[in-house]
């Protein structure tokens, strides 16, 4: 399915959701948190999965099956697996906004070392980027990225894309219990998310079930001390 909803969003009010990475999952990273599962395929370049022109058919159908009352307020890519492993997503979104909805984009942001990658995502309205670790062991023991996924590029990426993308830009932070919880850990992440400079920085806790069993939610108590860090 390529396209469903819209379904409520914390972050983006109704949301129509845009799957634009087939089955089974690819991704950059293996999220030990990740409620769709461990990655099937790793990747880390840019490839070809549905033309452009094939992603806008179907959403702009499903729009037409809506009522009045249960138009979007964004078109969503999130995706299975990282939408912008989709070397064509730049045009898709351009084709996106002849729809007349305005365009999010939900990112771990492990390719945005990559200047297309930078460049698809330019001309979306909203783009989050995770961020659960400034450390580069802390990112690899919750993220579990690809191999050819340097933690330095990773962060260097971000900063490059938040200094000229000219949407709302913002940050999502999942914090795992004993994993990335620490006070040390959280100052560090703390002190990137500052960098970054985004107009709203999320914390997150894991609700549904994750790719690993014992990944479990941080307290009360440590989710109100991340938020005052």
């Amino acid at each position: 399915m390529i396209c469903y909803g819209p379904v409520p969003s914390r972050r983006l009010g109704k949301s129509l959701g845009i799957n634009n990475i087939p089955s089974p999952k690819v991704c950059t990273y293996s999220c030990i948190y990740c409620q769709v599962g461990a990655t099937n395929k790793y990747g880390d370049t840019p490839q070809v999965f549905y033309e452009p022109e094939h992603i806008f058919t179907e959403v702009k159908k499903h729009l037409e099956k809506l009522s009045a009352n249960d138009k979007p307020d964004y078109l969503t890519f999130v995706s299975n697996g990282e939408p912008t492993l989709d070397v064509n997503l730049g045009k898709t979104i351009q084709l996106l906004k002849t729809l007349g909805f305005p365009v999010a984009v939900i990112t771990n942001a492990s390719l945005l070392k990559l200047k297309i990658v930078r460049g698809n995502l330019k001309n979306a309205d909203w783009v989050s980027v995770k961020v659960d670790a400034n450390d580069e062991e802390v990112w690899k023991a919750i993220n579990r990225p690809e191999e050819g996924i340097n933690f330095d590029d990773y962060i260097e990426g971000i900063l490059k894309f938040s200094n000229k993308f000219k949407g709302i830009l913002t940050t999502e932070t999942m914090l795992v219990e004993g994993i990335n919880d620490q006070t040390s850990v959280l100052s560090k992440t703390a002190d990137l998310i500052s960098l970054i400079s985004p107009a709203k920085a999320y914390i997150s806790i894991p609700i549904r079930p994750p790719a690993v069993s014992t990944v479990k939610a941080p307290s009360e108590t440590t989710i109100n001390k991340a938020y005052q860090i």
